[in-house]
């Protein structure tokens, strides 16, 4: 299924793309779901009671990660670690002007992404004045370098947050490198945050990195319209 962008726009550098639902009452607050990489018509099952946010920002190895790090193979560029600064455009600015936009349910709020994008959701729990009630990650690189450590090491701060952390058991199959030990670290990190937020919902597939996307997103969809009691 898809379904028409009601909105598109550019803030310093993100694409922001806007889905309303079909019958949208603008007297009416909705739930809203902020997806890095903005591919949205995996969610369009939540797309009749939640206002869709798709962010595409222009390079994501350096927006997506919250340090520098070099290349995990020869000849692929660095990542750039800007991550603070693009929770920052998106927090403080386009948060912010969409709220002028629509009304939104702020208790029915939610920010996450696939790969590196759920990485970037899961390194804002540890940040202040997240402004948003649900996390979630769909395999998130949790193999990048040192975030293991950072979790281990800093206070989860967005305790009272819903979270949802969904990884693939044969992840990183393929690889040599760091990658190959994908699994490891996601487990690792599921029962990091789990031990934190005991309510947080951590499961594991039997697929790989790049395969079952569209089950994937419906297993979150399926979730998240439990939690948040939509129709």
């Amino acid at each position: 299924m898809t379904f028409s962008r009601n909105k598109e726009f550019n803030w310093e550098g993100i694409q922001v793309r806007v889905s309303l639902p079909s019958n949208y009452d603008p007297q009416q607050a909705y739930p809203m779901v902020l997806l890095n990489d903005g591919q949205l018509d995996y969610l369009s099952d939540l797309s009749q009671s939640v206002i869709l946010v798709g962010l595409i920002p222009e390079n994501r190895l350096d927006d997506f990660t919250p340090w520098k790090a070099r290349a995990l193979k020869e000849g692929a560029p660095d990542f750039g670690g800007r991550l603070d600064r693009y929770h920052q455009k998106i927090f403080q600015g386009i948060l912010t002007t969409l709220k002028k936009s629509y009304l939104i349910d702020e208790s029915r709020s939610a920010y996450g992404g696939y790969s590196l994008g759920g990485l970037a959701a899961v390194y804002s729990l540890y940040s202040n004045h997240l402004p948003v009630t649900c996390i979630f990650s769909i395999c998130g690189s949790f193999w990048y370098p040192d975030f293991i450590d950072f979790c281990r090491e800093h206070t989860l701060i967005q305790s009272q947050s819903l979270i949802y952390l969904q990884n693939g058991q044969t992840e990183g199959a393929n690889h040599s490198n760091r990658l190959s030990k994908a699994p490891l670290f996601a487990g690792e990190l599921h029962d990091l945050i789990s031990e934190k937020v005991p309510s947080t919902y951590s499961t594991f597939d039997a697929y790989g990195h790049h395969e079952a996307l569209d089950q994937r997103y419906q297993h979150f969809c399926d979730w998240l319209k439990k939690e948040w009691k939509l129709s």
